[in-house]
């Protein structure tokens, strides 16, 4: 009974715009993937049923999330790291149960379950972050004992996940890191001179990296002589074909092998050409208000470790929507990023929904915190104004 009464009380906006994501993502996995899985599998489903799955799965993570005092999940921060991080080096070991896909070590595979370690790794810094940069707030202006023990605890997850290699999902973590030292009013100098020498080391791992360059390399012809890479050229064909409108849902022709990873990296391309412009649109605009609300929530929590995690979740989360989209209509390099909520995936995506479970129990605690301190008819006002404003 109690669990219902919390429920209640959840930021509904919040909700209802994931659960829209999940099913234009589901709808979109199965038209995706149907032709692939019946010429691979036998079975047209056989990607959607997967899908379902987690699905159930990740629902039920949020509901945890959101009913457990995010509190909680902080005192176990460190433990979660650990356990992070060590799987991630598991990946550089000779085990049977780690095989490399496509030259990179970044899935563990246990029979018909498989996972990947920089999902968890993704949240679990994010945890230790918001725990540890609240908490040592007052020796951030310190260099060395403050700022810079931060930034080791972050580039030590950091690390592994760019020699699997995984660029993309290193650089996105690290411009999350930075967006929570910014949060913690870390000093700018210290931001800058830090963030142009890490800038640098990527540049350079880049260079030693022949499919990294070569993805640059693809990226900026295109931008110069409109020849785009394979992956991006029918990724912008997909989109072409759909119009403002699109061609209707199961309609896309580039998910007939034309269009690598249709269900994957590039499922907003295949939105695109079934839902059109207005469909694209529409995905994008449920990202921004996410975004919003996560915020928005950051703002309301109830303290500072709550409004950490709340801004670091809500950045992970737009980084990922957002970069996925640029890689689509070819704004930026191919990455390997997979929209959350949308495209088809296993830890993404159930750790992108306790992600929002935990966003809706800081806004519960926010709700109780800002009833509290003022008074109830001020507090219903306040409930009672039009969703976009502050």
């Amino acid at each position: 009974m109690k669990a219902v009464k919390k429920l209640a009380h959840i930021d509904f906006v919040l909700l209802v715009c994931v659960l829209v994501l999940l099913i234009i993502g589901t709808m979109m996995v199965y038209t995706s993937s149907s032709y692939r899985a019946e010429m691979n599998y036998g079975d047209s489903e056989h990607f959607l049923t997967r899908q379902l799955v987690r699905l159930v799965l990740g629902i039920a993570a949020m509901l945890l999330f959101a009913l457990i005092d995010y509190r909680r999940w902080l005192v176990y921060a460190p433990l979660f790291y650990v356990v992070s991080l060590a799987l991630l080096v598991v990946l550089f070991t000779s085990m049977p149960f780690v095989s490399p896909v496509h030259g990179s070590r970044r899935w563990i595979q246990l029979g018909f379950f498989s996972f990947q370690p920089s999902d968890l790794a993704r949240y679990a810094l994010i945890l230790v972050l918001a725990r540890a940069l609240y908490s040592e707030r007052d020796s951030l202006d310190d260099f060395w004992r403050g700022f810079g023990k931060m930034l080791v605890i972050s580039l030590v997850i950091i690390a592994p996940i760019l020699v699997e290699p995984d660029l993309g999902t290193a650089v996105i973590l690290l411009m999350v890191v930075y967006a929570m030292f910014f949060f913690a009013e870390v000093r700018i100098t210290y931001l800058l001179a830090s963030g142009l020498t890490l800038v640098s080391f990527a540049l350079f791992f880049i260079k030693l990296h022949r499919y990294q360059s070569t993805r640059i390399d693809s990226w900026i012809v295109a931008l110069n002589t409109g020849q785009a890479g394979w992956q991006v050229k029918q990724s912008l064909i997909s989109l072409a074909e759909g119009g403002w409108f699109g061609n209707g849902l199961g309609n896309s022709r580039q998910k007939y092998m034309f269009l690598p990873e249709a269900h994957k990296d590039f499922i907003f391309s295949i939105v695109g050409e079934e839902m059109g412009f207005i469909g694209t649109v529409v995905v994008l605009f449920l990202f921004l208000v996410i975004i919003y609300r996560g915020m928005r929530i950051a703002i309301q929590a109830p303290n500072g470790y709550g409004r950490l995690l709340a801004a670091g979740l809500t950045v992970s989360l737009g980084l990922y929507a957002f970069i996925n989209a640029g890689v689509a209509v070819g704004v930026l390099p191919t990455t390997g990023i997979p929209m959350p909520f949308v495209s088809y995936g296993g830890t993404a995506l159930v750790m992108n929904l306790a992600a929002i479970g935990l966003l809706m129990n800081i806004a519960l605690q926010g709700s109780r915190s800002n009833a509290n301190a003022v008074a109830w008819r001020t507090y219903r006002q306040r409930l009672n104004r039009p969703i976009f404003t502050r």
